[in-house]
């Protein structure tokens, strides 16, 4: 890798860092489990956008940015709702509230879809930090079944339904 890369390399992930507390900061998150989630959640959605916009790529990120963070979060929200026995539900872990979501903006371009890509990438990292890290679902048998869940769960996050490719001109 030349140094012109290394550096280019350097800032994007300072940037995501920087990035990250400034989102933690808004919504006054101080764990560090939620912070390894946020994280992931902006550098796949750095990613993503990089690879898949083709114009006002700067624009697609900062309109998909707290909706990503909010992906990240969502899964966690059955611990509030049904305690921690109840974590990890498949249905909280799962691409069932990008769908749900994808079926109320309908195929309506632009701000909107950017706004879905950005949760879909937020959920996708954080299934997919679950699959390789913890990979237990409840209800599912078997530590092999749960990953399987969580990774084709966080694939299927990051398909763009309908119009919603349009945000990526």
């Amino acid at each position: 890798m030349n140094s012109q890369r290394i550096i280019m390399v350097a800032v994007l992930i300072l940037t995501a860092i920087t990035l990250n507390w400034g989102v933690l900061a808004l919504f006054d998150q101080k764990s560090v489990d939620r912070a390894a989630h946020s994280l992931v959640g902006i550098l796949l959605l750095m990613a993503y956008v990089a690879l898949r916009a083709r114009k006002r790529a700067v624009g697609v990120f900062f309109v998909a940015l707290i909706p990503c963070y909010l992906g990240t979060v969502f899964p966690d929200l059955d611990i509030k709702l049904l305690g921690i026995g109840g974590h990890r539900n498949p249905l909280f872990h799962s691409s069932l509230s990008f769908f749900g979501l994808a079926l109320l903006v309908g195929p309506r371009a632009g701000f909107l879809a950017a706004m879905l890509v950005g949760y879909g990438v937020g959920l996708a990292s954080h299934l997919w930090w679950d699959a390789i890290y913890y990979g237990d679902v409840r209800w599912l048998p078997g530590r092999t079944l749960d990953r399987l869940w969580l990774g084709a769960h966080g694939l299927l996050c990051l398909s763009t339904p309908g119009e919603a490719k349009n945000a990526f001109g």
